[in-house]
């Protein structure tokens, strides 16, 4: 298995013809206050698997976890890898997750850490920076 590109974007779009396009890449944030709700989030992976493992169920989870190191929460579900199509080494799946109403706590670094069948395979991190005002000069 081999995890080609993590990363956290305004959206994913999955094509008729299966490849994804990936909307607003982001990994940093400056704001004024906290708490604030992104309208959306998106959580784009793509892992190759190769031909021994695929044809069987994998379990796939991000864990999300807050500046504090508390966790957030953990999507996720049963991947089921079809067989390699002959002569291919390797089989890409896409994994789109999107999220609603993020809400972004506290000031810091949320991360992204993508489990593959219980094992940590790659992250994304969203780093989150109280914004500098300007200096007011008279």
């Amino acid at each position: 298995m081999h995890v080609q590109y993590v990363a956290l974007c305004d959206q994913v779009i999955v094509g008729g013809d299966g490849r994804p396009t990936i909307v607003g890449v982001i990994s940093d944030l400056q704001l004024a206050a906290v708490p604030v709700t992104l309208p959306r989030l998106a959580f784009a992976a793509r892992i190759h698997f190769t031909a021994d493992e695929v044809g069987r169920n994998m379990r796939v989870e991000v864990a999300i976890t807050d500046p504090s190191g508390a966790e957030l929460g953990r999507p996720g579900g049963d991947l089921a890898l079809p067989p390699a199509p002959p002569g291919l080494e390797t089989v890409s799946v896409d994994l789109p997750l999107q999220f609603d109403f993020f809400e972004i706590a506290a000031f810091g670094r949320y991360t992204f850490l993508l489990h593959i069948d219980g094992k940590p395979a790659a992250a994304a991190q969203l780093s989150v920076r109280q914004a500098q005002t300007p200096l007011d000069v008279h």
